[in-house]
């Protein structure tokens, strides 16, 4: 018996201000879209209260399986293609709980 291990992403966009307004719509997109998919338990979008320009994905998956096959989602390809050039910076970081 295989088990499944739970993994968490923490994602975070700085985005250039001129992009901000068409950046959280392509935000909000990706959030709704990965709310469909199977392998998703929590997929949420926050933004830094002292730099605006900041947002962070905080995501919960049940598999590696299940990123990898949102990695390959039509919703997510399009939030890849759209921030290109549009933001300063990405950090993308996949956990796992240890205790």
């Amino acid at each position: 018996m295989s088990i499944m291990m739970e993994l968490k992403i923490v994602a975070a966009v700085v985005v250039k201000a001129e992009y901000q307004e068409e950046l959280e719509k392509v935000f909000h997109n990706v959030v709704d879209g990965t709310h469909t998919e199977e392998g998703n338990i929590s997929y949420e979008l926050h933004q830094d209260i002292k730099n605006p320009l900041k947002y962070t994905f905080i995501e919960v998956w049940k598999s590696q399986a299940a990123i990898d096959s949102h990695n390959e989602s039509a919703h997510f390809k399009a939030f890849v293609s759209a921030i290109e050039g549009k933001i300063d910076s990405l950090t993308v970081d996949v956990m796992k709980k240890i205790y």
